[in-house]
Order: C-alpha cells, then sequence, then structure tokens
C-alpha cells in the first residue's frame, strides 16, 4: 500500500504564485472541489485542503506584503 500512497503524492500539483492569497477550485473545469481562498501569511507556501495543490511563493515576490 505504501507504494500506492507514493504514487498519489507524486500527482500533487505545485504551482508557483506571485501573491500570499491564492484561489483554488481544484482546476479541471468544473470537476475540481468548491473555490476556497487560501492565505500564506508571512509563509512561502500552502497546501490546499481539498486537492493538496502545492502553493509556493516566487522567488523575490514579498511573503505577506503590505501596502
Amino acid at each position: 500500500m505504501s507504494s500506492v500512497a507514493a504514487a498519489k503524492t507524486a500527482e500533487f500539483e505545485t504551482v508557483v504564485v506571485e501573491t500570499t492569497h491564492i484561489a483554488c477550485d481544484g482546476g479541471n473545469a468544473g470537476l475540481g472541489h468548491p473555490r476556497v481562498w487560501l492565505n500564506m501569511g508571512h509563509d512561502r507556501q500552502v497546501v490546499c485542503p481539498y486537492c493538496s495543490r502545492t502553493y509556493v511563493l516566487a522567488e523575490g515576490a514579498k511573503a505577506g506584503g503590505g501596502h
């Protein structure tokens, strides 16, 4: 069973983004999940609780950047 878990982990997508506030709907043109808003705060990545897609802040972008 551990090989199945490892295979599923390999399928999770990593997306590089320019902002710490991200909307995720799972993609797949309506076959994903309800849209959720994810906030990295001062971290440099966040994982969607529905689809496990990982959003990583682009190099040079400011984490938790103010106005």
